[in-house]
C-alpha cells in the first residue's frame, strides 16, 4: 500500500482511534499515515508527557484526570480541524472514562461535529498475550515492567468502556486483522461519512453504531 490515497476532504474530519492499550491503535494509525496522502496525527499522549513536567498531577498520577489536559486535547483538535479542514486529523488515544471523552468532543463540536470515533476490540486472553510480548523500554527494564504492570490494570476498565460504547461509535474486531484491513476498514468508513455528509445537508444524527466487518 503506497502513501498515494487522496480523499477529496470536503468537510473537516477527525477519527478518533479508541481502544485498550495493545489493541493496535499506533500500528494501525502508522498504516494511515503511509496510506492517505493529507493527514496530520496528533497523539494526545504526548500533551500528557509535557504537562507532567509542567503542572502538579492529580494524586492519580493519570494525566487525564487533569482538566487541563482534557481542554488542551480538545482545543488542539479544534484548532487542527480549523486551520487544516483539507486534512484527515487522526488522533490515537486510549480514553475509557466516558465523561471525560464526552468533555473532549464537546469542546470540539464547538468548532464541527463531523467526528468518527472507532474503537479496536480485542479479546482479554489475546489483549493479556499482546501486553505480555510488547517491549516498550528496551533500555529500561525496570520502567518497561512498570508500563507492562500499569496496563495489565488497565484491561478491566477498558472491557467495561467496550460495554457501554454508544451510537456514536463504529466497533472494528481487530481478531486476526492486519493494520492495512484495520485502516482500510477505517477509511471505507471515512469515505462513506464523506458521502452522507454530500448528500444529505439536513443530518444532525450521528454515524450509526455498527460493528465493520470485512
Amino acid at each position: 500500500m503506497c502513501r498515494s490515497r487522496e480523499l477529496g476532504m470536503e468537510t473537516d474530519l477527525l477519527v478518533w482511534i479508541n481502544g485498550p492499550f495493545g489493541a493496535g491503535k499506533t500500528s494501525t494509525t502508522e498504516q494511515l499515515v503511509r496510506t492517505v496522502d493529507k493527514i496530520i496525527v496528533f497523539d494526545p499522549e504526548e500533551v500528557g508527557f509535557h504537562l507532567r513536567e509542567w503542572v502538579p498531577l492529580p494524586p492519580s498520577g493519570d494525566f487525564q484526570d487533569l482538566p487541563c489536559w482534557r481542554d488542551i486535547v480538545g482545543q488542539s483538535c479544534a484548532a487542527f480541524l480549523r486551520h487544516h479542514p483539507d486534512h484527515l486529523l487522526v488522533v490515537p488515544m486510549t480514553v475509557v472514562d466516558d465523561g471525560y471523552r464526552r468533555e473532549i468532543f464537546d469542546i470540539i463540536r464547538k468548532d464541527t461535529d463531523q467526528i468518527l470515533h472507532f474503537w479496536l476490540s480485542v479479546g482479554e486472553e489475546t489483549l493479556v498475550r499482546r501486553i505480555s510480548d510488547q517491549i516498550i523500554w528496551p533500555d529500561d527494564s525496570t520502567r518497561d515492567a512498570e508500563v507492562r504492570k500499569w496496563r495489565f490494570a488497565q484491561i478491566d476498565g477498558a472491557m467495561a468502556c467496550e460495554e457501554r460504547l454508544g451510537a456514536d461509535t463504529v466497533v472494528l474486531p481487530t481478531g486476526d486483522a492486519s493494520p492495512r484491513q484495520l485502516a482500510e476498514r477505517i477509511l471505507a468508513e471515512v469515505e462513506g461519512h464523506e458521502t452522507r455528509a454530500r448528500s444529505a445537508e439536513a443530518g444532525t444524527s450521528a454515524p450509526s453504531h455498527r460493528t465493520a466487518e470485512d
